[in-house]
């Protein structure tokens, strides 16, 4: 009835209590992986142990989005982060979708920063959000018909259609079209650093760890040395530590509203886009575009190319 797709990079120890919390609650579901980055000893690994399918695929996150998309063969879909551990059977959330309930399920983009951090530095003019797109959602876990949703309006119904002038996210077409929504509530932990419980009413069922891959997002040439972005790898790598270590007898006490319910989030939503600096001019931008391609290898150049051809033959 339902599969599991999970574009992934890096995380070898959260992948597989990701991988075991899903197995408990859907023991014989399809789970499909996209693995970028190596590692063909990890999956096999992931294989044996959880019976999962994957793919060597070097590349991002929205391709490997449409090509596992593009291989699932049930009705349902869960698309899910790797930094992602069940806590609680999701099966009503799913049993909603079949009713008709909703058409959509997962976590609203309102997501306040972590109380240990200040995000003015790493998010400026964003008034302490680190995620704010009210009425949208983000693919941390995403579940809905794919099967009608792609009858409809086919893979290319990804595309969103509404102007975003920051925060876009390749999966925010499906956010536009399914528009009867449910909402996993998400709340910090004392704990656990940036991850955050998402809650159904009063029951726990996901645990997510923003910024999951953060051995390669928070580290390189550009960043290192920042002290915003070394606080925010701290955070990160410490709350993952506590939460691998803790599991499954996990410190849930003293849970805070991470979603700002104090705020008026499309207000909030304004004031930020009417802070953000205004889109550079089209020459430009497509100077930068053209010094972007220039420090490429000839390698690297030609498979960019062939995957944005396959791209647009995917959303034709």
């Amino acid at each position: 009835m339902i599969s599991f797709v999970t574009p992934y990079w890096m995380g070898r120890d959260l992948m597989r209590l990701h991988l075991r919390s899903f197995r408990r609650f859907f023991p014989s579901a399809p789970i499909l992986i996209s693995k970028m980055g190596g590692d063909r000893e990890e999956m096999e690994d992931h294989r044996r142990t959880f019976g999962i399918r994957y793919w060597m695929e070097d590349c991002y996150y929205n391709d490997a989005l449409l090509r596992l998309l593009s291989r699932c063969e049930t009705e349902y879909v869960c698309i899910t982060d790797h930094d992602t551990v069940l806590l609680g059977d999701p099966a009503p959330l799913l049993e909603g979708l079949v009713q008709g309930r909703w058409d959509l399920v997962g976590i609203e983009e309102r997501i306040r920063d972590h109380p240990a951090i200040d995000g003015a530095p790493l998010w400026p003019g964003y008034r302490g959000w680190m995620r704010i797109v009210p009425g949208y959602m983000d693919a941390t876990f995403l579940m809905f018909n794919w099967r009608s949703f792609v009858s409809k309006w086919g893979i290319r119904g990804l595309r969103a259609k509404q102007p975003h002038p920051s925060d876009y996210e390749f999966h925010y077409g499906v956010c536009e079209k399914l528009t009867r929504h449910k909402y996993l509530l998400p709340y910090y932990t004392q704990r656990y650093g940036t991850g955050n419980v998402l809650k159904d009413g009063d029951n726990p069922i996901l645990w997510h760890l923003w910024f999951g891959a953060f051995r390669a997002r928070l580290h390189g040439p550009e960043i290192d040395g920042d002290p915003g972005v070394a606080e925010l790898a701290a955070a990160v790598s410490g709350g993952e530590e506590a939460f691998l270590r803790d599991y499954p007898a996990l410190d849930l006490s003293n849970l805070s509203p991470a979603w700002g319910p104090e705020f008026d989030v499309i207000a909030e939503r304004r004031a930020v886009v009417a802070a953000l600096p205004g889109s550079a001019p089209l020459f430009k931008r497509i100077l930068r575009r053209l010094q972007l391609w220039g420090s490429y290898s000839v390698q690297k150049f030609v498979m960019q190319g062939l995957r944005w051809m396959e791209r647009q033959w995917r959303l034709r």
